[in-house]
């Protein structure tokens, strides 16, 4: 059995039906507090340029004396299992639970933003089911004694299924990031790397036309560093060369990127869209990434 496989089986990640309920400590005379989450709660949805998934906390109050104070604080983190069995935090999130009259459970529904490329990163990492740990310490920060229990850890496991249709109901808004990676002594592909750069910053104030300037001359640029051979027009396309259409597609982008520099025959009028500049700084990176 693989490590990793080893080290996940190790792990009791509870489903609803074994759950097992973890237990905050504090000073005597303040009391034992109980903390479980249900696999079935977790879900994520879409937010403003982002996601939030979502969990429910079902937290146990035991009847206690003034000296706790009528409070729980909890601070919880998110955290995420990667291949080799490594745990890293995602989000972070705190949230307070007021006392109920003579004890009682209390449920509360901490929310965690997630961008879109650590949710990519996640399901990267992700073999079968979702599993997530939520790390939680909480506090009394009305009590007369120590405020401050040790922490503990809920293993979460969320079906595949279920999760996929989680994943699935976001819809067109989980989208493709892509990270390419410049080395620092690398000057020519860096000094193009900046160029997209600007042009996102130009993009980001909302200047369609200057984002696209830069765009065209991040394209100028790779052509003397590729040294991709342009085929003739007038031979077979199906005769050509892999490192012939790289060319050839590198010059198409080039074209479509003119309009931003003059008015040429094609393009004269023509208004890009700001969806339009998006999609050429990413077809240029990833071109990019390509240059041998």
């Amino acid at each position: 059995m693989p490590l990793a496989k080893k080290q996940e089986d190790n792990r009791s990640y509870g489903r609803s039906e074994d759950a097992v309920v973890q237990q905050l400590r504090f000073d005597s005379p303040l009391g034992i507090y109980s903390v479980t989450v249900a696999p079935e709660s977790v879900s994520i949805m879409q937010g403003l340029g982002t996601h939030y998934l979502q969990v429910q906390l079902n937290v146990g109050i035991p009847e206690t004396d003034s000296a706790a104070g009528q409070l729980l604080y909890l601070e919880t983190t998110l955290c995420s299992a990667k291949t080799g069995g490594a745990v890293v935090p995602i989000a972070m999130a705190n949230v307070s639970v007021p006392f109920a009259p003579g004890g009682g459970v209390q449920r509360v529904t901490p929310q965690y933003l997630i961008t879109n490329a650590q949710l990519l990163a996640v399901e990267q990492h992700r073999t079968g089911d979702l599993r997530l740990e939520l790390h939680i310490r909480g506090y009394l920060p009305q009590a007369s004694g120590f405020p401050g229990s040790g922490e503990v850890v809920e293993h979460i496991a969320v079906a595949e299924s279920r999760w996929r249709q989680q994943l699935d109901a976001l819809g067109r808004t989980l989208g493709v990031d892509m990270v390419i990676p410049f080395p620092a002594d690398d000057q020519p592909r860096q000094a193009i790397a900046d160029l997209l750069r600007e042009a996102q910053r130009q993009l980001g104030g909302n200047e369609i036309t200057g984002a696209m300037l830069y765009i065209r001359r991040a394209l100028e640029a790779i052509k003397p560093i590729a040294n991709w051979n342009q085929p003739s027009t007038s031979g077979n396309r199906n005769d050509r060369t892999a490192e012939q259409r790289w060319a050839v597609i590198r010059t198409a982008l080039e074209h479509q990127a003119s309009g931003a520099m003059h008015d040429d025959n094609g393009t004269k009028g023509y208004i890009y869209s700001r969806a339009e500049a998006e999609t050429l700084i990413a077809l240029t990176a990833a071109l990019l990434s390509i240059v041998p």
